[in-house]
């Protein structure tokens, strides 16, 4: 039981160093846990690495003035964003026509890809952010900006704020934050493709949970099906990449994902042990 108990403690350690290094580091550590005696003693051995940093990293420099600079534009970064696909989409997708309905899908399809791409280069511009915000709370940080102005948004206007609307942006955010916190515990364990898919469900299933009460989240008929022929499929998924929100759900993703990443990276780089001379 005890040995059981060892291993596990070792596993989880070794799980904390890069990916090349953990099969030798856990080989020595097993060498060590069976040369010494005593249970006692192997068991606050295993405990004492698993709760322990890799090594002694060296020191970070940290710029409080920086990281504030980096969050602060953050805000901004994000705040544009959510004007901006608003503003796109009542520019571009507040009517539809037989003449405009591609150019307006292709269209919609491309600011996915968009989307993406301003996500992970918000994040490279605005890498203190996690200096000044735990890496965990990213994802609340940057969904919270958005969640806040769709709360308050109303009320500004003058518009009386429903009930369905709380619930269904309040979801959202709950999915969202702790789906992406869940994404980052899983590239902090080494599987990075396996992160950027949970990112991929994050956003799906919040998307949904932000139309609760809407007839997108009931998979109904949205309408756009008389331009396609009467095909239900290809005019709802036109319908769902036409949503401004859908666009503005995966930058900020992609966005707290990225910097948790990027934060990982850099501790990473300090915490490689030197190589002897």
């Amino acid at each position: 039981m005890i040995r059981r108990v060892c291993n596990r403690f070792l596993t989880a350690a070794a799980r904390r160093w890069p990916a090349e290094l953990r099969d030798e580091m856990l080989a020595e550590w097993r060498a060590e846990l069976h040369a010494m005696p005593g249970t006692a003693r192997r068991l606050r051995y295993a405990a004492s690495l698993a709760a322990s940093r890799p090594h002694r990293a060296e020191a970070v420099a940290v710029r409080p003035g920086r990281s504030f600079a980096h969050a602060v534009l953050s805000l901004v970064l994000v705040m544009g964003m959510a004007v901006l696909c608003v503003r796109i989409t009542i520019d571009w997708y507040t009517g539809f026509s037989e003449e405009t309905i591609a150019w307006q899908a292709w269209a919609a399809a491309g600011g996915l890809v968009i989307a993406v791409g301003l996500g992970i280069i918000c994040a490279r511009v605005t890498t203190g952010v996690t200096q000044l915000i735990r890496p965990v709370f990213t994802p609340l940080w940057i969904c919270g900006i958005v969640y806040t102005m769709s709360l308050s948004w109303p009320l500004v206007e003058g518009y009386q704020l429903t009930r369905s609307a709380v619930i269904d942006q309040t979801c959202w955010l709950l999915s969202a934050v702790v789906l992406c916190a869940l994404a980052g515990r899983i590239a902090r364990s080494g599987r990075v493709a396996l992160s950027w898919a949970v990112v991929g469900v994050a956003v799906l299933v919040s998307f949904y949970f932000a139309h609760m009460h809407n007839t997108l989240s009931h998979f109904d008929s949205p309408g756009m099906e008389m331009f396609f022929d009467g095909a239900f499929l290809r005019g709802y998924l036109v319908a769902v990449v036409t949503q401004w929100f859908l666009h503005l759900t995966i930058f900020l993703l992609v966005y707290a994902h990225s910097l948790v990443l990027r934060h990982q990276a850099g501790q990473a780089q300090v915490s490689l042990p030197p190589v002897p001379a």
